[in-house]
């Protein structure tokens, strides 16, 4: 499944270790945010693919590539998912930048309530998980989450020091899906050390629908 995912990124030249970084870092908060957003292992499904499509259409149009992602996964019928699954992702690779969803948005204003919010919580968190990868520098190795009453605290492993700017900016839609302010730390570690962010494994949830 997530081959053909990669093979449509692969075919409009896509920047493959910048997805990947956004994809794991996205699957990272998902398992650890779990608690909080309630979804399970097809709305991980849907999360991961638009995290490696969310650029898909960066060399065909750099200013409107997120509306033009949307479009090319909505009508890719080379992808493994059911339409209604497509206009998920599709609207969730959309959502990566720009504006945040609104009623009146072509497509999203199509879904019910419950897609529009399954729509909103897997774009805020690709929208931080791009943000972490600021500049596509990859100096971000890992991320640990921690769920607090008004707030989540994100602490960012690095090998150096990095800007929280982007991030920051990018947990608007977080703030207004779930209530709850981003505060971002960075932890500077050793070079020496082993760490990585490993997407094999996938956790196993309880049906969130």
């Amino acid at each position: 499944m997530i081959g053909s995912v990669v093979a449509l990124g692969q075919s409009r030249r896509f920047d493959l270790d910048h997805a990947s970084r956004v994809s794991r870092l996205a699957l990272r908060l998902f398992d650890q945010l779990q608690p909080l957003h309630e979804m399970g292992n097809t709305e991980r499904i849907w999360l991961r693919a638009a995290a490696l499509l969310h650029d898909v259409a960066k060399s065909q149009d750099p200013k409107g590539h997120h509306k033009a992602a949307r479009d090319l996964i909505l009508h890719s019928v080379s992808l493994p998912f059911r339409s209604e699954e497509r206009t998920i992702i599709a609207l969730v690779a959309r959502y990566h930048r720009g504006s945040l969803p609104e009623g009146d948005h072509a497509y999203f204003r199509d879904l019910d309530a419950e897609t529009q919010l399954y729509v909103a919580k897997l774009a805020s968190l690709l929208r931080l998980a791009d943000g972490l990868d600021e500049g596509r520098s990859g100096r971000v190795d890992d991320v640990f989450c921690e769920i607090r009453p008004r707030c989540v605290l994100l602490r960012a492993l690095s090998r150096d020091t990095m800007s929280l700017r982007k991030v920051l900016r990018k947990a608007d839609l977080f703030g207004r899906t779930f209530g709850r302010d981003v505060v971002v730390g960075v932890e500077i570690v050793p070079a020496h050390l082993d760490l990585g962010l490993d997407s094999k494994a996938t956790p196993a949830y309880a049906a969130a629908r």
